[in-house]
């Protein structure tokens, strides 16, 4: 096997010789084991599942949240000569639809898609049917509430792979506590003989803190980054805003830099993304998404702007330096006026027990059959889309509703070459439906079918579909709804909302835990790479001896911070302003509370109030205390 794997490395990815731990992956893989692996950024996690896919029959799936790897991956391997397909967000209905005939024919050896295009029911179907060597989960450590990034998509996983009976299981991961690790063995069945965890720090990074007041920071960043030896790098920032003040700020100064963030069209992100990588740009500010993923080896520094959320995030981020093993930098720019956005951002997630008493009862009133428009839901109910997810997730995990499918409840139809081919051959209720919806200028609602024509909308849907596969029509589609079958409509959900708003307090508990820790290992005296190190419960013995701590460089005992005020007169009279507000769409006091945090949720851009002069009024104030203000001056529930 020794032999067979050096030459299958050599022949189809061109190296001499394996990363460490990646030849005792594959071989555990190849014995049909379900394998942990850990192993740093720049590990070479990929490979562990690429070599397998090549050496066994069948399809070997890859489940990932990262579109820029499953992008980059795809068309990399694709130039390789392996064939390869992906399924994701970014590809529309047809090009979807093409990708599952692709695996059919059994003509793809690895296939790359997401957590949530995963349990799309007529892939899984597909998938059903085809014989599956392998499936690789990246970034298992979403799987874990105990995990630094948890996204409720990857609670179906293991449900979802039982179904698919793979031959092995690969969980990889980049930062992962012993908790963590657990968790994820246990959903995924793995022993614990079978995991395999390098150590989380690498000799070649040199961590360096900088305690700082905020106005202070752009002179500390600017010298940093005028050493052209610390250049490619990235400079990691909390939010959009602070991508495009900063990008300007350094291109201001003569420095090749462009800002990466969400608020960009993917066509944008994508040109930035291959431009750095090809060293035509020297920096990119980004917000944390930017570099999971993206295959650069030679970044010379990682900067954190504003403190990481997590020991995890920090360590993760930090990992893109250096991935060719050349010396490389790790500085943290770090002020306590940042846990306060922070800490905010992980306080806005408060749900009250009257929300989610109301959300249950919307959904269980339903009968057995309940549908749900995940955009009103939020903005009815007020509840941030992670909370909504973690929510529905658990009800389905503990058996109380099964996703069934999903659907769209708007429909605007025109014809593509101006005169619309003739109907004549529909039923002359569904021609009559057709052409009624053809002659509008606005959408029409599915959901009025059976009243207006004595059609149901399902069957409404089926000819409004093939009417789109005869290439003559385009269907614009709007109002997504889920459809989840309620398995016990007489479920306590006193109780139920009982076990939700532990669960959902326990999460956000976490997360404040990990922002503590960062300031902690900021604080300290120590050695940092083994302090982050020990966070992951690995055993450290010598120091780095070249981290600001084993310099001696001088540091206060405790990180710099600004004064905060007390509110002012000024301040206090818009607040009473927004209260008396004749169109009263501050409901809660969490809703007044976010708004003046400057923290966004659907229900506030729903109404414009994102764009209103007085959000983030209290921006820099932490949450307790405007959300105390505000409880003494709304008289609101929660």
């Amino acid at each position: 096997m020794t032999d067979s794997l050096s030459l299958a490395l050599h022949e189809h990815f061109g190296h001499s010789h394996f990363r460490p731990l990646q030849r005792e992956i594959i071989e555990s893989l190849l014995q049909g084991n379900n394998t942990l692996a850990i192993l740093p950024t720049g590990g070479g996690k990929s490979l562990t599942y690429q070599l397998p896919s090549l050496l066994q029959d069948g399809l070997t799936i890859v489940i990932s949240p990262l579109l820029s790897l499953i992008r980059d991956q795809t068309e990399a391997l694709n130039r390789k000569g392996i064939h390869v397909a992906r399924l994701d967000s970014t590809q529309s209905t047809e090009e979807k639809n093409e990708v599952i005939q692709e695996l059919k024919s059994g003509k793809v050896k690895l296939f790359y898609t997401s957590p949530e295009s995963l349990a799309r029911p007529d892939l899984l179907e597909s998938l059903k049917s085809i014989n599956i060597s392998l499936i690789a989960i990246d970034e298992a450590h979403c799987i874990s509430e105990w995990g630094h990034s948890f996204r409720p998509s990857y609670l179906y996983l293991p449900k979802l792979i039982r179904k698919l009976k793979p031959q092995a299981v690969l969980a990889l991961t980049a930062t992962a506590t012993k908790k963590t690790a657990s968790s994820i063995r246990k959903l995924f069945k793995i022993k614990q003989s079978e995991q395999f965890s390098s150590s989380h720090r690498r000799a070649n990074l040199q961590f360096r803190i900088v305690p700082t007041l905020t106005d202070s920071k752009k002179s500390h960043l600017l010298e940093a980054l005028t050493n052209p030896a610390k250049l490619p790098a990235v400079v990691y920032v909390m939010r959009q805003e602070h991508c495009e003040e900063i990008a300007h700020f350094l291109s201001s100064h003569g420095l090749n830099t462009r800002s990466y963030h969400a608020g960009l069209n993917n066509e944008v992100r994508n040109k930035i993304q291959d431009a750095f990588l090809k060293d035509e740009i020297e920096i990119v500010v980004a917000t944390i998404a930017f570099g999971m993923g993206v295959d650069k080896a030679n970044i010379r520094s990682v900067i954190h702007y504003h403190l990481p959320k997590s020991p995890e995030g920090w360590m993760q981020e930090s990992g893109r330096a250096g991935r060719d093993g050349l010396e490389s930098h790790c500085l943290l720019l770090a002020c306590q006026d940042d846990t306060i956005p922070l800490q905010n951002f992980t306080e806005a997630k408060r749900v009250s027990k009257t929300t989610l008493t109301n959300f249950l009862t919307k959904l269980y009133s339903q009968g057995k059959l309940a549908k749900i428009s995940p955009y009103h839901a939020r903005v009815q109910h007020d509840i941030q889309s992670s909370v909504m997810d973690i929510t529905l997730a658990h009800l389905e995990i503990k058996g109380h509703l099964q996703y069934k499918e999903f659907s769209w409840r708007y429909i605007k139809l025109y014809p593509l070459y101006g005169r619309p081919d003739s109907l004549e051959s529909y039923p002359p209720k569904v021609r009559k439906a057709l052409q009624h919806i053809l002659s509008l200028d606005d959408r029409y609602d599915t959901h009025c079918s059976q009243e207006d024509f004595g059609i149901s909308t399902t069957v409404l849907w089926k000819h409004l579909l093939c009417l789109q596969q005869s290439g003559s029509y385009k269907l614009m589609k709007s109002g997504w709804l889920w459809h989840f079958a309620i398995k016990n409509p007489e479920t306590d959900l006193e109780l139920m909302t009982d076990e939700l708003f532990t669960t959902l307090d326990t999460q956000r508990n976490q997360e404040i835990l990990k922002l503590q820790q960062v300031v902690k290992i900021a604080n300290s005296t120590s050695c940092l790479p083994n302090q982050l190190a020990k966070w992951f419960g690995e055993k450290v013995s010598d120091p780095c001896g070249v981290c600001s701590s084993c310099k001696g460089e001088k540091r206060p005992r405790k990180l710099p911070h600004s004064k905060l005020p007390e509110l002012s007169e000024t301040q206090l009279s818009i607040l009473h302003e927004l209260i008396e507000h004749p169109k009263k769409r501050f409901k809660t006091n969490q809703q007044l509370t976010r708004f003046l945090c400057g923290i966004g949720s659907l229900y506030l851009r729903h109404y414009w109030l994102n764009k209103h002069k007085y959000f983030g009024l209290l921006s820099e104030y932490p949450y307790e205390d405007v959300l105390a203000h505000v409880r003494a001056s709304l008289n609101a529930h929660d």
